[in-house]
């Protein structure tokens, strides 16, 4: 990505130290706004791994079934769980509890993969506190409505999460080419520790409960509401998190504590530093003359919200990442905002949750996760195609659709409805 910032910059005509500066430029301003929030959601996520606690989220679901309805209840697991997790990690970790239900519900080992992948990919992609989705808020301007980002993205994950099932239904009949192989690296987590399901559930709901009471208050103007704004802040959100983690360290192996801790800082890292490149490569691309050629098009300025819907699909698909997908996209979409009449408010929400859909767009075999559901689900590549590809697809045109669908309500509303009931009155 790195490589690619100073290739795309020399080659769109920026002198080499025009190209310097914006790839520092962008890299600095990408990690100042989200580096911490990156390396705390990332330890927070290893945590409950180390513990526990994912495990505990995913009996508690299945005894609230009443120990049926397999699908759904790792279908649920997989979209609360990957709120502050990664989905790779998320697979990873909740995989033992797919091959419980697989072998105790006689249920197709394809059907489960792809409910639970495309579970944890919703959240992924659409829901804050992950890197992808909260720093696409940030560049569209929309720090002072997290919490409508974030109740938006729960019900569009939730469709997604919805559309993913459904897929599997279909393609249920499929059976893996080889048996289901081992994990490639033991697991931290602590599968017979029994952690109630409102102490595992606790370190996931409190970020997103402050966040969303925090963009609430901060419109007030007294003592509590300040201190309920400061709280609110993805990473005092995030630190309170890791606060309602912290009693839960007792559930895990001691002599794995410190192998915990290590993974954690070592994966936030690697994962601030493809954010990094990828606000880096956006920047290069938005200081380029790319921009004003979209802008001077009107073939381009025309496409609306499936403009921001494809850049990030294009991306995602040609590299592989999710959440340099949305970085980029985002990046490179919001100069355009004005051309494409979504510079207001509601305006950039969609195109938002636009590009969110375009990085949802497909995963393939450039994307780790795609492997990693190979790997440990025994799937071939032809399966997987089949099984992942078409669900991440799927999940995007379904979440575009809907996206495109409020935007033209919300736009009637406004215009037409809004008025005429006011003259009523």
């Amino acid at each position: 990505m790195l490589l690619a910032s100073y290739t795309a910059g020399l080659s769109f005509g920026l002198s080499p130290d025009q190209v310097a500066s914006t790839v520092m430029e962008g890299f600095g301003a990408t990690i100042g706004d989200i580096g911490l929030t990156i390396a705390l959601g990332a330890l927070l996520g290893y945590i409950l791994e180390y513990c526990g606690a994912t495990i505990s989220i995913a009996k508690g679901i299945i005894c609230i079934l009443g120990g049926r309805f397999p699908g759904i209840a790792l279908a649920i697991t997989g979209y609360i769980v990957s709120i502050p997790i990664y989905c790779d990690s998320g697979f990873i970790i909740l995989n033992s509890i797919r091959r419980y239900l697989a072998k105790t519900h006689n249920v197709s080992p394809v059907f489960l993969s792809t409910v639970l992948g495309s579970a944890l990919y919703a959240t992924h992609t659409l829901v804050l506190p992950t890197p992808g989705p909260l720093i696409a808020a940030i560049n569209f301007q929309l720090t002072g409505y997290l919490p409508i980002v974030l109740m938006l993205g729960l019900v569009l994950s939730l469709l997604a999460t919805v559309t993913g099932f459904l897929w599997a239904l279909c393609i249920r009949k499929l059976v893996p080419a080889r048996l289901e192989s081992e994990l490639v690296e033991e697991p931290l987590a602590n599968e017979s520790s029994e952690i109630p399901f409102h102490k595992a559930i606790a370190p996931i709901m409190m970020p997103m409960l402050l966040i969303s009471a925090g963009g609430i208050a901060s419109h007030g103007g007294s003592i509590v509401s300040q201190w309920v704004g400061f709280l609110g802040q993805p990473v005092n959100a995030l630190l309170a998190g890791l606060a309602a983690a912290l009693p839960l360290l007792k559930y895990g192996p001691e002599d794995k504590l410190q192998v915990c801790i290590s993974r954690g800082l070592e994966a936030g890292g690697k994962i601030v530093l493809i954010v990094g490149c990828g606000g880096a490569f956006g920047y290069v691309l938005q200081n380029s003359e790319l921009t004003e050629l979209f802008t001077t098009n009107p073939g381009f300025v025309n496409l609306g919200l499936f403009l921001p819907f494809v850049m990030a699909a294009i991306i995602k698909t040609a590299e592989g990442s999710t959440t340099v997908a949305l970085i980029t996209a985002s990046v490179l979409i919001n100069p355009l905002l004005p051309a494409l009449g979504l510079d207001t408010t509601t305006g950039r929400l969609f195109a938002l949750f636009a590009c969110s859909a375009g990085a949802m767009t497909i995963a393939h075999v450039n994307d780790s996760y795609f492997w990693i559901i190979t790997e440990f689900t025994g799937m071939d590549t032809a399966t997987a195609l089949k099984s992942i590809t078409v669900a991440t697809f799927l999940q995007g045109v379904v979440v575009l659709m809907v996206v495109q669908f409020l935007a033209f309500f919300l736009d009637v509303l406004t215009l037409q409805t809004l008025p005429f009931l006011v003259s009523y009155l």
